[in-house]
């Protein structure tokens, strides 16, 4: 928006915000570290990838549960992590150009493009138990709209029934597979 049509901008805005978007970015993934140290769980395809990165991180650092490490070394060591981090509604995406399903799919257009189910599956998308709300809520809204669709037989073409009732049962398994790996005791927040 601010580098079209007029050329660049002078103001040094677009800059500000990048910079400020880079620290979100790392503000996020050192609450996501802090909630692996301290037992959260993940799944998706980037999942065991990164669990071992923060395993790397957490040995040099000697970061046990309980154990204030320095915060400027452990932001210094999540840096690479945070260049490639893309926090999403559904699953964190830790992007791996050579992996990434989206890119598969973006020969034709010449750009990424981000597909939702795509996401889902691909080797580096990375949920936690953040994820587990914004998971539930996307399972039902598709429930409901497969609901409100049995009231009215032909609110909904048959392919698309058949597309949200996979989509609802995919979240119903990812949702497992994270309660599943949830430890005892309750859940731990980032």
């Amino acid at each position: 928006m601010f580098e079209g049509y007029a050329g660049t901008s002078e103001s040094g805005f677009a800059e500000e915000v990048a910079a400020n978007e880079a620290v979100a970015r790392m503000d996020y993934l050192e609450d996501i570290y802090r909630d692996w140290n301290d037992g959260g769980t993940s799944t998706g395809g980037a999942a065991e990838r990164i669990s071992a990165e923060f395993e790397r991180i957490r040995r040099e650092l000697g970061d046990l549960p309980g154990v204030v490490a320095s915060p400027a070394r452990l932001r210094t060591m999540l840096e690479h992590l945070a260049k490639t981090l893309h926090p999403g509604v559904l699953n964190d995406c830790f992007y791996q150009a050579s992996t990434a399903v989206c890119c598969k799919r973006a020969k034709a257009a010449g750009r990424p493009l981000p597909l939702h189910n795509m996401c889902l599956s691909c080797p580096n998308a990375r949920r936690s138990t953040i994820h587990v709300p914004r998971l539930r809520t996307a399972r039902d809204q598709a429930l409901s709209v497969l609901d409100m669709r049995q009231m009215d037989r032909e609110a909904l073409p048959r392919l698309q029934v058949i597309a949200l009732a996979d989509y609802a049962a995919e979240l119903d398994d990812l949702l497992t597979g994270l309660q599943a790996e949830q430890p005892e005791g309750g859940r731990h927040t980032v």
